[in-house]
């Protein structure tokens, strides 16, 4: 336990007893540095004495070359038992010497001068003998002593420091136990109020007051401060009710006005287009004009609708990120022609500059989109027979390269004021510039908010009077991670996995094999025996290697890839397998944990929008035609008009038709006459689209009627979670041309993807 997560009983304990044990534990270091020192003084001068005593005792025998008398003088060195040896040199010669008996033959050198030093663990005292009372030096003198006694005196004086250290020590901690009573109890005693508010939301709980001191005083602020909180909390949760209350209505609100505005929009569009039809079939070419003006109403109206939503959903968080691989000059060429008609609007010209190392990014191609043509949109609203210019252009980075997109004009421009309020929702330049340019302030608003969404960043330079340049940097490699927590049933199930491998996949592709990486081999067995199920070869790899190099050679239809792999994890690898050509259009499913409510909805399935697409409603149509020449489908919805628009639209396509109001009503007509397909709307009276989906697939005999979900809704994971796979298709957010829609109902009625066995 770290020393932070003490009680603080605890810590001042600690601190008491560790800050009197540093304090006598460096006392006794000095004390023994200090004793050591002067202990070996006096050892070197006892040893500097005795040698001189001893050096004017054996002056005699030296003088009168007396050896044998001067070895008995110095053999009485044995008494002081430190002495290790003590030699006599005259005229460069040992003329005698004593060594102790543990010391063996032991040879030294002759040190002619007189010093004191320490040399391999002695001391070491050389000094002259004179000739009488003489300077004549005859001979020098060295003795030798060990450094025991040195070395005793400091155990000795350790072990009586270490009993001092604890006995103070032992002082300490008792006069600690009762300081800490006295100081910590009042604060433990908060703490343990603070505890009981806490976790009891108890505010009426109070912390009791022991005396007048610091202490006493934070007590007093501490209860003052409960009793504040005691008499707002009540307005408190009143308010936070009320603001829960206000969000779930306001996404209540956002979902019916999506469903209520775009659904009269479905009459108005589909109704303007079949008249333009009509129109042209008739040669009352008068009444095109007039017609497009109401279709182009319809559609700004629905772009506006559409704009407020996805400002509501970026702000409650809700927008998802969808990174794919997409060319930049191809979507520049797309931007450029439906951003030119805006251009000739005003007499500009528009003007491309696209980098030479510009080529793919992996992004979402959706939003980048939707920022260039709301820079365009402005860039010409705001110029008048002058030049804009769009630049594209790669940038290399620190951590990844990134797209510069770069719209310049040469419009009026704007003042630093502004600038300042540019980017906020539903707010424009002043009063005047919306009277004379018009549009709504939300178009910058989700620019900003989409850019960042996608991790980049946009910064705006401008002048009055000199034009605007607004800069927008996106990394070119995002990667969500949402959006590729995807399970293998889904894949399976939606038969996406088919739609992946289609014309893209390279020459020599196995259509049936199926490649696992994962670090489990409990996971190799468990998808080798689903696929093997579902009619595929299966290869294994144990890790994101061995994975990418069999992906090269065995070129498999799909790839299942774990997330968390050692060594080099699945968004790794994918970010390997997407960067080389001969295997970025393998499909990938990404296995992790996700959320059950976004795993519940089938990913193949279709998903229609009002207004209705429909030309891709009559390709959607055309896949369930088959070889019967009058297939039947059942129209369930509560609107008329949409009724009206979708029987007419079938009947084009020589359907037979049949209404139902609701679900009651629907499935009424189901049991009469079992339709080939079914046209239904989700938010209808007595019975919703998603009941009436659960009811029909209780029925084995209706389980495979396929089911073309046409909705105004923005549907959630938690909508999405409520189909679960019961539709086949769910046509989703957008606002698609009547001749879109054919387009996607002669897809399906040729078979384009097949239904799901029965």
């Amino acid at each position: 336990m770290a020393f932070r997560d003490f009680s603080i009983r605890r810590k001042l304990m600690v601190i008491i007893m560790l800050t009197t044990f540093l304090a006598v534990v460096l006392v006794s270091i000095a004390f023994l540095a200090y004793d050591s020192k002067t202990f070996s003084e006096k050892i070197e001068d006892d040893l500097a004495i005795l040698t001189e005593t001893m050096a004017s005792n054996t002056e005699r025998g030296v003088v009168f070359n007396d050896s044998d008398t001067t070895n008995q003088l110095l053999a009485g060195l044995a008494r002081q038992t430190h002495i290790t040896g003590a030699w006599i040199f005259k005229e460069n010669k040992l003329f005698g010497s004593y060594i102790r008996t543990d010391q063996g033959e032991r040879l030294v050198d002759e040190i002619p001068e007189t010093s004191n030093f320490v040399e391999s663990g002695e001391i070491v005292v050389v000094r002259p003998i004179f000739l009488g009372d003489t300077s004549v030096q005859v001979a020098n003198l060295q003795v030798r002593s060990d450094l025991e006694e040195i070395k005793d005196r400091r155990a000795q004086i350790s072990q009586l420091l270490l009993l001092v250290i604890l006995g103070v020590t032992l002082v300490a901690f008792v006069v600690s136990a009762l300081l800490q009573r006295l100081i910590s109890q009042p604060v433990l005693d908060l703490v343990g109020v603070v505890r009981q508010v806490s976790d009891e939301k108890n505010y009426a709980a109070r912390a009791t007051k022991q005396s007048n001191d610091e202490l006493g005083k934070l007590i007093d602020g501490f209860n003052d401060m409960l009793g504040q909180i005691e008499l707002r909390d009540e307005e408190l949760v009143v308010a936070r009710d009320r603001a829960e209350q206000a969000n779930r209505s306001k996404s209540v609100f956002l979902a019916n006005m999506s469903h209520e505005l775009r659904t009269p929009l479905t009459a108005i569009i589909g109704y303007s287009e079949i008249l333009e039809d009509d129109a042209r079939e008739l040669g009352m070419t008068d009444f095109l004009p007039d017609l497009q003006k109401i279709h182009a109403a319809g559609k700004h109206l629905l772009g506006l609708i559409n704009s407020i939503l996805d400002l509501s959903k970026v702000e409650a968080g809700k927008m998802d990120l969808l990174p794919e691989k997409f060319e930049v000059k191809a979507l520049i060429d797309e931007v450029r022609a439906t951003a030119q008609p805006l251009m000739e609007k005003n007499g500009n010209t528009l003007e491309v500059q696209l980098g030479e190392n510009v080529d793919r990014v992996m992004n979402d191609l959706t939003k980048t989109r939707q920022i260039l043509l709301n820079l365009l949109s402005n860039a010409a609203k705001f110029t008048e027979n002058g030049r804009v210019v769009l630049e594209a252009r790669r940038e290399p980075g620190k951590d990844t390269d990134w797209l510069i997109l770069k719209v310049t004009d040469s419009g009026i421009g704007m003042t630093p004021e502004q600038l300042k309020k540019l980017f906020k929702p539903f707010s424009q330049a002043e009063a005047s510039t919306a009277r004379d340019y018009g549009g709504t302030g939300l178009g910058l608003a989700l620019s900003k908010r989409f850019t960042e969404l996608m991790q980049g960043r946009i910064k705006v330079e401008s002048e009055p009077g000199k034009g605007s340049a607004f800069t927008v940097r996106l990394p070119t490699n995002v990667v969500s991670a949402k959006q590729h927590e995807r399970t293998l049933s889904q894949m399976i199930e939606s038969g996406e996995w088919a739609a992946k491998s289609g014309a893209e996949r390279p020459l020599g592709a196995d259509s049936h094999l199926v490649l696992v990486i994962d670090d489990d081999l409990a996971v190799h067995d468990l998808l080798r025996d689903i696929l093997t199920r579902e009619g595929f070869r299966v290869a294994t790899a144990k890790d994101g290697p061995e994975g990418l190099r069999m992906a090269r050679e065995l070129q498999p239809a799909i790839i299942t890839l774990d997330v968390k792999m050692p060594g080099k994890d699945g968004w790794s690898v994918l970010n390997e397998l997407r960067s080389e050509p001969s295997l970025e259009s393998i499909p990938v499913i990404m296995i992790s944990v996700s959320d059950e409510a976004q795993r519940g909805y089938a990913l193949g399935a279709e998903y229609l929008t009002k207004p209705i697409d429909r030309q891709r409603l009559t390709e959607l149509l055309r896949k369930y035609r088959g070889q019967n020449q009058t297939p039947a489908a059942l129209v369930v919805d509560d609107d008329p008009n949409i009724r009206g628009v979708l029987v007419r639209l079938l009947e084009e396509q020589s359907w037979e038709v049949d209404e139902a109001e609701n679900g009651i009503a629907a499935l009424r007509r189901v049991a009469d006459t079992t339709p080939d397909l079914i046209l239904l709307d989700l938010m209808m009276p007595q019975m919703n689209g998603f009941d009436f989906v659960a009811q029909l697939r209780k029925n084995t005999a209706w389980q495979n009627i396929p089911i073309v979900v046409l909705t105004a809704m923005d549907l959630g994971p938690d909508e999405l979670a409520r189909l679960n796979g019961g539709v086949e298709r769910v046509l989703e957010k957008g606002a698609y041309s009547l001749d879109e829609l054919k387009r996607e109902i002669r897809a399906f009625a040729v078979g384009v993807v097949e239904p799901k066995a029965p």
